[in-house]
């Protein structure tokens, strides 16, 4: 019996296997579908071979289409995977140069310009004057007797010729308390209208003639003027007042001692300075540069009232001027970048710099500040990434590694190579990122 030749297996054919009565059923539901499209007869009939091998080739050219669909998108994974997606990153350390500066240097105010020779700066000035009141405990105690005080309202109805009342005259209440003027006075004349007196007054300050809290009484009414008793101007001259007499005490109230006004001068004047910090702060651009030795704090008024209050304060009014002298450190930076590539080169980049300023001296008449300026900067040396690029190129992790460490410039270096298989970098530059640090 001769054998038939073996069948090779196509990859169309390695499937998952299915059950034979699967494609049993399939076929049947074809052929129902295939016979239910032509016209029904009287008589049904079992299918012809005909529709049976229409069937079967459908089914070859459905599997035919999934197997090219099925190259085309493995092709399309391949051609990504290895010609877009490959990217490489390499972090370069380079190894840094060193470089302390130390230099005086002036910020003018009204320059203009950087002058690296002569190594000054602009500057600017800001000014604010402010004042306030403050009030602080007396700690003192001591026994007083105080005369009550207070304003009167002298009336002239006698006639149209002025009177003069001289110092310590004696105003007198209803209830026979006396008062005296602390100033002299004089009393305009009544005027003349239509032939009738119409009385003028004048405002004056009295005080009790005994110390003690009786003579702190309401507004009166009437007030008599003793000296004119016996005479036509007793009647013609009177005072009034409108407000209450206040002052009068007799025992012991606080004062404040020399250490209370030392120490409240102190806190008056911290305030003060506190203020203008917070306002410079947040006045003055954020650019400019405010170092220790560039202000000014000037009291242009200080007045103590000593006379403590109802709670037992007294009082201290300030009034102060600050001023500050301010530059573009970028403007110091210039000056230190500029020096730095006469030593060094003009390739090199400055990395990360520290600047201290010391012995600074400020004239505001002037408008000039002068500072020792130290400079302690880290420098990049030069590395053409052009040129490294090009040599990265298509190197393996060994090849990468003698390449990177041969650069004499070079300290660390990392490479990140992108999706996990690839194992060179890439051929094309432009997916090749390089980072200088």
């Amino acid at each position: 019996m001769i054998k038939e030749p073996t069948k090779k297996i196509k990859m169309v054919d390695i499937v998952r296997p299915v059950k034979k009565t699967e494609v049993i059923q399939e076929i049947k539901w074809e052929i129902k579908e295939e016979i239910r499209e032509k016209p029904k007869s009287p008589k049904v009939q079992a299918p012809k071979a005909s529709v049976v091998k229409k069937i079967v080739e459908k089914r070859k050219r459905r599997v035919s289409w999934k197997f090219i669909l099925f190259l085309i998108v493995l092709a399309l994974l391949v051609y990504l995977m290895f010609w877009v997606l490959p990217k490489a990153e390499i972090n370069i350390t380079t190894k840094k140069v060193p470089l302390n500066l130390v230099e005086q240097i002036s910020a003018i105010k009204d320059t203009g310009n950087v002058d690296i020779l002569n190594k000054q700066i602009p500057a600017e000035i800001f000014s604010q004057v402010k004042n306030n009141t403050f009030s602080f405990p007396a700690t003192g105690k001591k026994n007083v007797e105080n005369k009550t005080q207070g304003e009167v309202a002298i009336y002239n109805t006698y006639s149209s010729d002025s009177q003069t009342l001289i110092a310590n005259t004696r105003l007198l209440t209803p209830d026979g308390k006396v008062f005296h003027l602390k100033k002299t006075i004089i009393v305009p004349g009544a005027k003349i209208i239509e032939g009738k007196i119409v009385s003028s007054n004048i405002k004056a300050e009295v005080i009790a003639d005994k110390a003690g809290q009786e003579y702190n009484i309401g507004p009166v009414d009437h007030f008599t003027i003793p000296g004119f008793q016996g005479s036509d101007k007793y009647q013609g001259f009177y005072a009034k007042s409108e407000s209450s007499m206040t002052g009068g005490f007799i025992g012991e109230v606080p004062v404040p001692t020399d250490d209370d006004l030392k120490k409240a001068k102190e806190n008056a004047e911290k305030s003060l300075q506190d203020y203008f910090n917070a306002f410079f702060y947040t006045q003055v651009p954020q650019d400019f540069k405010k170092i220790d030795g560039a202000s000014q704090f000037n009291i242009l008024k200080e007045e103590i009232n000593k006379e403590v209050d109802s709670q037992g304060n007294f009082s201290i009014f300030i009034e102060a001027e600050s001023s500050l002298i301010i530059f573009h450190q970028d403007d110091i930076l210039s000056i230190f970048t500029a020096l730095a590539k006469e030593k060094l080169g003009g390739d090199f980049k400055l990395n990360s710099y520290e600047i201290s300023y010391s012995n600074t001296v400020s004239d505001f008449k002037k408008g000039t500040l002068n500072s020792s300026v130290n400079f302690q900067g880290l420098f990049r040396p030069p590395i053409n990434t052009n040129e490294l690029k090009q040599e990265i190129i298509n190197k393996n992790e060994l090849e990468l590694k003698t390449l990177l460490f041969s650069q004499t410039n070079v300290d660390k270096a990392r490479v990140y190579l992108w999706p996990f298989w690839v194992r060179k970098t890439p051929n094309d530059v432009n997916k090749i990122k390089l980072i200088i640090e």
